[in-house]
């Protein structure tokens, strides 16, 4: 076998392996248990910088104007809320909520794979973890882009189910 195709078949192999499971942690509820704080500390640097930053947009903006975040943090963490929203919501009020939001597929992509683990809050809570923030900070986001959403002029309807849906 010559060497190139060894190589990219482990790259593949542990790409396609869950961190929890290649570093033998367990389950992925336990994994974040284990973790010390220089690793999430590590994993936060190494993550912020995967962000595709949307700094022009203007929900990332009032996230950075109103909350102590990077605009990488205010991307990725919008983006995640907003990927788990989609993904819940009805296809109605996801409509709506996509056309109120100026670039949310550059949001919900801004970093690889995270529609794929935003799909309920516990998945939204690791991905601001991995940002370097508390999963605290999901009840700080959650009404910065509901006031965004209103001024947007989001249906009460809309803002409702985000509030239920964001509820930790």
């Amino acid at each position: 076998m010559n060497k190139p195709f060894v190589t990219l078949s482990l790259t593949a192999l542990l790409s396609a392996t869950p961190a929890y499971a290649a570093f033998n942690l367990g389950s992925a509820t336990d994994a974040a248990s284990k973790l010390d704080s220089s690793t999430l500390s590590s994993l936060a640097t190494g993550l912020a910088g995967k962000v595709n930053t949307q700094s022009g947009s203007p929900l990332v903006s009032a996230l950075t104007d109103s909350l102590d975040v990077s605009s990488a943090q205010a991307t990725a963490g919008s983006g995640s809320l907003l990927a788990y929203a989609s993904s819940a919501l009805s296809s109605t009020q996801s409509s709506e909520l996509t056309s109120l939001v100026p670039g949310m597929d550059k949001l919900t992509s801004s970093l690889p794979g995270l529609s794929n683990t935003s799909t309920d809050m516990s998945g939204v809570s690791t991905i601001f973890n991995q940002l370097g923030m508390d999963s605290a900070m999901v009840s700080q986001f959650a009404p910065t882009i509901l006031k965004y959403l209103s001024g947007q002029g989001a249906s009460s309807e809309l803002i409702t189910s985000l509030t239920s849906l964001w509820q930790q």
